[in-house]
């Protein structure tokens, strides 16, 4: 059941999409960085993407609540109670399954979701409510504790790629992804302020990751006095005209309110998020009938957005501009949601000013880069899911800043001439090797690099965009994306997670343990793995080759099992019932078994009498 939760609202806000913190001005300010008048390193701030902060749940007193493990309790996406949440429903759902009715099960589920997620409530000022607290790092990671680390480095694993740049010129803005976001704007400039006295430099650089451009570019918008102050940005990601899902939602536009395509559609694309859990997930929803499951599905998502996901500024600053009219016309009209409306249409400006205030902060010489991904559909929450080119959380057209794109899978027609709306130099090739991206549309035509079937939620666990932003960060030699061959604009996505979890056991392997052969198998396939890791451009597979010759060997030394990936057991299911049964429950497999039956038999005796 939690992995359930947390799955649906992934997809709402997509994943898998914090101002009651400590106050930034209550921060000791004292300077951490003795910096001569000559340090060549700009202070760096990464500001990270929705949910990369911890927010923890507190007591009336303040305190951390802590989980049956011991562990500070999360409150992102939602606080989530096993116990609660089964004692909620439990009794619900049998008396709904044994009746094949509604029994109370859909507005029992309804209030679940409302009381998961409700930790994360707003007031009619957009102001957060909940028993919530944002654990701040008001100081360089050359300060962090041990545990200040394991936060940071689940989400950009700084240990992994190091920089030139000190450990005391690097720091990281956490925040709340549901917290209101002028207050966002402002913390971060306060953070800026914060930095530059504690390391006594003048100006800062940038590293926004997703929502966290969202943040940047609000406060552009409104205290535009910063730009002096900024020496470099380097978007990655970033979620600069908000992302479709977030859209789709706000505008009751969502594919799996429909049963039929819940089933066949909808549950097909969250197994690329996590395969086994939209199994069991579809083997648990066919328990009940149609009308009920849709109607708990359909009071669940009305709750979460209405009682949660609008009252929040920092949501709506997720929603596109060419979304939020309609959206805002739904749900902001009423005098009651008046002061979050002023906010939302304040940051509705941004959205449509965001261009002209990157171009200024180029006129005042800062530098502007961006990454993008491209070539992977929205995960298919809302209609607009295929509607563009996008990298699974966000369309391409928000993140690489306007850049012309076909859509997935499809290329630009044979006849298409590169427009250079962006770039004036006509010895510029902006149009990628595959055809399917224009770069000279995109508002930093020279300076984004895009990466191709590169997944939004594991830009983390791809080691080329990080050792580039690492590289960015620490030094002027990369100018545009013809600098360094190390970094063309046109790249592959990959995710070396699992590489680098094999390459470890296989360097911790006991060689003395080992034959002649097996060793010499074990040594080839690390010299290999260090390779490709090594190599900043290569080929769509060579990550995967990589992993699986580590493994192959692993194998023969007997310390891995002798498949790579885990069989899916529940697509063969999923496609034997929907084949034959549709978006039926299970208790209505035997009436459409004796159907079937009849109609086979009727079938072959007209066929008889045809004949």
């Amino acid at each position: 059941m939690k992995k359930t939760i947390i799955r649906l609202f992934c997809c709402l806000v997509a994943l898998c999409l914090l101002v009651t913190a400590v106050p930034l001005a209550g921060a000791a300010a004292e300077k951490t960085a003795d910096c001569a008048a000559d340090c060549p390193y700009y202070p760096t701030i990464i500001i990270p993407g929705l949910g990369q902060s911890s927010v923890i749940v507190v007591d009336d007193n303040g305190a951390p609540v802590l989980d049956k493990d011991g562990k500070k309790a999360s409150a992102f996406p939602a606080y989530l109670q096993t116990d609660k949440i089964l004692k909620s429903l439990l009794g619900p759902a049998l008396l709904s399954l044994f009746t094949q009715r509604d029994m109370g099960f859909s507005d029992a589920f309804a209030d679940v979701i409302e009381d998961a997620f409700g930790i994360n409530k707003c007031d009619e000022n957009a102001k957060p409510i909940g028993s919530v607290l944002t654990e701040k790092f008001p100081y360089p990671y050359s300060q962090y504790s041990e545990y200040d680390k394991s936060i940071v480095n689940m989400h950009v694993p700084f240990e992994l790629y190091p920089t030139d740049l000190p450990r005391d010129h690097l720091y990281y803005f956490a925040y709340n992804s549901f917290g209101n976001h002028i207050d966002l704007a402002n913390e971060l400039y306060d953070f800026i302020q914060l930095v530059k006295e504690q390391t006594g430099h003048s100006k800062v650089n940038l590293v926004p990751l997703s929502q966290g451009a969202s943040i940047v570019s609000a406060m552009l918008e409104y205290t535009p006095a910063v730009m002096d102050e900024l020496h470099k940005i380097m978007f990655v990601v970033p979620a600069l005209d908000g992302s479709w899902i977030i859209g789709d939602v706000f505008n009751d536009d969502i594919t799996f309110l429909d049963s039929d395509y819940l089933y066949h559609g909808f549950l097909e694309n969250i197994r690329l998020l996590d395969q086994a859990t939209a199994g069991l997930i579809e083997l648990a929803a066919r328990l009940f009938p149609d009308e009920v499951l849709m109607a708990a599905l359909q009071k669940g998502v009305k709750r979460l957005v209405e009682n949660v996901m609008i009252r929040s500024t920092g949501m709506w600053a997720l929603c596109p501009s060419g979304a939020y009219e309609s959206a805002a016309a739904r749900y902001l009209s009423s005098p009651e949601m008046a002061s979050i409306k002023a906010q939302t249409e304040r940051y509705y400006q941004a959205q449509l000013h965001h261009k002209d205030n990157i171009r200024k902060l180029q006129q005042k010489g800062v530098q502007v880069f961006c990454v993008a991904e491209y070539d992977i559909s929205l995960i298919n929450v809302g209609k607009h899911w295929d509607a563009q080119n996008a990298d699974f959380i966000i369309q391409l057209d928000s993140t690489s800043i306007g850049a012309t794109s076909a859509n997935v899978g499809e290329t630009l027609p044979a006849d298409y001439k590169q427009q250079n709306t962006c770039c004036s130099d006509p010895t510029h090739n902006h149009i990628s090797p595959d055809r399917v991206i224009d770069a000279s549309t995109g508002l930093l035509a020279d300076t984004t690099f895009y990466f191709k079937n590169q997944r939004h939620d594991l830009t983390q666990h791809n080691d080329v965009i990080l050792k580039l932003a690492m590289q960015l960060i620490a030094n002027d030699d990369i100018k545009d994306v013809y600098s360094s061959p190390d970094f063309p604009q046109f790249n592959y996505g990959r995710n070396v997670q699992k590489l680098l979890e094999l390459l470890d056991e296989a360097k911790g392997v006991n060689r003395k343990l080992l034959t002649k052969r097996q060793k010499a198998r074990l040594d080839a396939a690390v010299d290999h793995a260090e390779t490709v890791l090594s190599r900043t451009v290569d080929g769509p597979n060579a990550v995967s080759d990589a992993e699986a010759q580590l493994h192959k060997a692993l194998v023969l030394c007997g310390k891995e099992k002798a498949t790579l990936t885990t069989p899916d057991i529940f697509t063969p299911v999923s496609d034997f019932l929907y084949r034959h049964y549709g978006s039926n429950g299970y208790s209505e497999y035997p009436r459409v078994t004796v159907k079937k039956g009849i109609d086979a038999v009727v079938s072959f005796f007209r066929a008889l009498t045809v004949k």
